[in-house]
């Protein structure tokens, strides 16, 4: 969890010059809530032990969550858990890319901070450029549920590594694509990749208060994508009257 300790711990590998400062957390966040077990990070640093401890306490709370299936004494502390999602096997894995020669980055330190924290089982890191590594990628991870991209190379990055993003709900964050023509440029491309049929969805959160770096980016892919069946009986509490009901039929 992201707590004293732990933000005592990643303090030295903050940079204010590369904005991630808020980004970190949110990423944290990002990947407690949709759970993706094959993680990619290009470009080390702050955000590093963010992702992997995420991935971590998520480990730790899928356990837990399925030991409490079927237990009358925790419905209160569990009481809308989907118990087929916890028949599959939750194993996150995290992969970096870095070069490790930017003497701004903090990512050289960033392993010694995964090292403190007890999270270096959770990381595997490819030293080198990103441009080529994308079989090493496939062999690691497979498809790939999220993966947040800190580089200058977003284009190269997405031109080779797009089909390893998984097409049912995979997700990219880039950082600063909104406020320079290069990375308009990208954002123009990547909805382009939509195609006619829509094949993705794409946010832009700006933070208005920096002159640079002041973006994050984030792409699902949603090719393959299937809603969940939806389980809400009609007449609940979260829809008393039975008009979404109407709505989702074209009633009025």
């Amino acid at each position: 969890m992201i707590d004293d300790a732990f933000m005592a711990a990643v303090n030295e590998l903050s940079v204010p010059e590369m904005g991630t400062d808020a980004t970190a957390p949110l990423l944290y966040w990002l990947i407690r809530t949709v759970r993706p077990q094959h993680v990619l990070e290009v470009g080390m640093g702050y955000t590093t032990p963010f992702l992997a401890q995420a991935l971590r306490d998520n480990a730790t709370a899928v356990d837990l969550e399925r030991s409490r299936l079927g237990d009358p004494a925790a419905a209160e502390l569990q009481p809308l858990a989907h118990a087929e999602y916890y028949e599959q096997p939750y194993r996150p894995r995290l992969v970096c890319i870095d070069r490790m020669t930017d003497p701004t980055s903090s990512a050289p330190r960033a392993l010694k901070v995964l090292d403190d924290l007890g999270l270096t089982g959770v990381c595997t890191v490819v030293e080198g450029d990103m441009t080529g590594a994308g079989e090493r990628v496939q062999q690691e991870l497979g498809l790939i549920d999220f993966a947040w991209i800190d580089t200058w190379d977003t284009l190269a990055f997405v031109r080779e590594y797009w089909q390893l993003i998984n097409p049912a709900g995979g997700m990219l964050a880039v950082h600063y694509l909104m406020t320079y023509p290069q990375g308009r440029a990208i954002l123009h491309y990547l909805k382009s990749l939509a195609g006619p049929e829509g094949g993705l969805e794409i946010t832009n959160l700006r933070e208005p208060h920096r002159t640079g770096q002041n973006s994050t980016t984030l792409i699902r892919r949603i090719r393959d994508y299937v809603d969940p069946e939806d389980l809400r009986p009609q007449g609940t509490a979260n829809d008393p009257t039975g008009v979404l009901d109407r709505f989702a039929g074209g009633g009025r």
